[in-house]
């Protein structure tokens, strides 16, 4: 974060899990071009206690997803709420798993949450929601909320390869995780539909309230068959208009705008006046990087309407 891309923000702190780098006044470009724990300035321990000490105004929480714990993000989140701090994330498990609790949280001590890089990348799904469309009601969600999937499922529809040759071609070109099965069992969607339902839907669901089938028992011949009948086997999320969540494989045609190749996210919003709006767009790597400045700019522009 520099102060060209935030304005009015600057960096005071790296953390890892086996310490941290902070200045008060901030830190050099230079210093985090690194490894930050090669830095002799760097201090061996938790950076827990800068929380508690809130040494920052602002949390930007970019911890690993991990079930179920949702830890060490869930609790680092927790306790910058609970002391005032304002919070940025891209970590999908604490937001999945407690929204309710940590969004109650943010209002009873005025602090922000943001987490609009937790879904689709790039692709602004929550802030559209949140700022242009309030006064219409959500009806329903449907999209493919995981390029890692979306990537191997075209290459099986395109090459004619099977699932294990697919996904160990995105392993190597480091698309897919060394351990996949996050993405192939389609939980990943499934946190990813948790947040949209919970958080824009006014749900109170739980991952064991969504229905989830992975694809990695879709066959290169159930995949050929769809092509030749003009469609593709694409992993789907969906919130119903009964609430009714589920993940799984689904035969999406051509011409529907769901119908992306790649690694190319697609979500469709259904509302009650606008009718369907479908957002397209990359839903991992650097494009997150975008959500996550875009929700640093609300945070300042929110600071500096509260102090004026």
């Amino acid at each position: 974060m520099t102060e060209g891309r935030v304005p009015g923000a600057r960096l005071v702190g790296v953390a890892r899990s086996s310490g941290y780098l902070y200045r008060e006044e901030g830190l050099t470009r230079d210093e985090i071009a690194g490894e930050v724990r090669d830095s002799a300035a760097f201090v061996r321990g938790s950076s827990t206690s800068l929380i508690r000490e809130r040494a920052f105004d602002v949390l930007v929480e970019l911890t690993p997803t991990n079930l179920p714990s949702a830890e060490p993000g869930l609790s680092n989140i927790r306790s910058a709420l609970e002391n005032g701090i304002d919070v940025v994330t891209a970590n999908k498990a604490p937001i999945a798993l407690h929204y309710a609790e940590l969004a109650e949280l943010s209002r009873s001590t005025g602090s922000l949450l943001l987490f609009d890089a937790t879904v689709g990348g790039g692709i602004p799904l929550i802030t559209l929601r949140r700022l242009c469309t309030r006064g219409d009601d959500l009806l329903s969600i449907k999209g493919i909320l995981n390029g890692t999937t979306n990537y191997i499922l075209s290459r099986m529809q395109f090459e004619g390869l099977t699932f294990e040759l697919a996904l160990r071609e995105a392993q190597n070109l480091g698309i897919a995780e060394r351990d996949p099965s996050l993405d192939v069992n389609g939980y990943d969607t499934a946190l990813k539909l948790l947040i949209l339902a919970n958080s824009l839907m006014g749900l109170n669901k739980g991952l064991s309230d969504v229905k989830v089938v992975g694809i990695s028992k879709v066959t290169q011949e159930a995949v050929a068959a769809a092509k030749e009948s003009n469609m593709s086997v694409k992993l789907i999320g969906s919130v119903d208009g009964e609430g009714r969540l589920s993940v799984g494989p689904r035969l999406v045609k051509a011409n529907d705008p769901l119908c992306v190749h790649g690694m190319l996210n697609a979500v469709t919003f259904r509302f009650s006046i606008a009718g369907d709006l479908t957002l397209i767009g990359h839903g991992a790597g650097e494009p997150t990087i975008a959500a996550l400045l875009n929700d640093l700019h609300q945070v300042v522009e929110h600071r500096l309407r509260a102090r004026a």
